[in-house]
């Protein structure tokens, strides 16, 4: 019971919170549960890393842009398709697999269940940023995603990784 219910709020957080960081949230929270000598407390517990054990499964899903504010074209890839448009507010209903835009000068890639937005800041200038959390260490250290140059790109052998390129210059 207590698993479903963590499990359930945890998921509401879904698009402002990668699962990386739900999940870590839950183990914390479900192991010091787990340690108290109350009646409940530890059955709470319990449920609760289970819970946290389940937002794994989301990590298994590709990265997902979670908000639009750019105020150009967004160019994404999906993850077994080409490449498709958003505008302004759009944001994909699937997973994808990475994003660009006029004046990025790169492409960023996303590693699995990752999570970022595209910001307007004060500058009129679009920037990328991650949800709050592990995400970002993550995409950048562990998993070799994040900010990827023409260096990069031309290592590729997926040529939509070119073509989402030439749509960022």
């Amino acid at each position: 019971m207590s698993a479903g219910t963590s499990y359930l709020m945890l998921r509401f957080a879904n698009s402002s919170v990668d699962p990386y960081t739900r999940s870590a949230i839950e183990a914390v929270l479900g192991f010091a549960l787990a340690l108290s000598s109350k009646n409940n407390h530890p059955f709470i517990g319990k449920g609760t890393m289970i819970a946290g054990a389940l937002q794994i499964i989301d990590v298994t899903k590709r990265g997902r842009l979670v908000k639009n504010q750019c105020n150009l074209l967004v160019y994404v890839i999906g993850e077994n398709s080409g490449i498709s448009v958003l505008e302004f507010g759009q944001v994909p209903s699937d997973t994808i697999d990475g994003f660009s835009f006029k004046g990025l000068h790169g492409v960023f890639k996303f590693s699995d269940g990752i999570y970022a937005k595209i910001n307007l800041n004060l500058n009129l200038n679009n920037e990328v940023q991650y949800t709050p959390g592990l995400g970002k260490f993550i995409n950048q250290n562990v998993r070799s995603g994040g900010y990827k140059t023409k260096q990069w790109v031309d290592q590729q052998s997926d040529l939509r990784w070119k073509e989402l390129f030439g749509k960022s210059i």
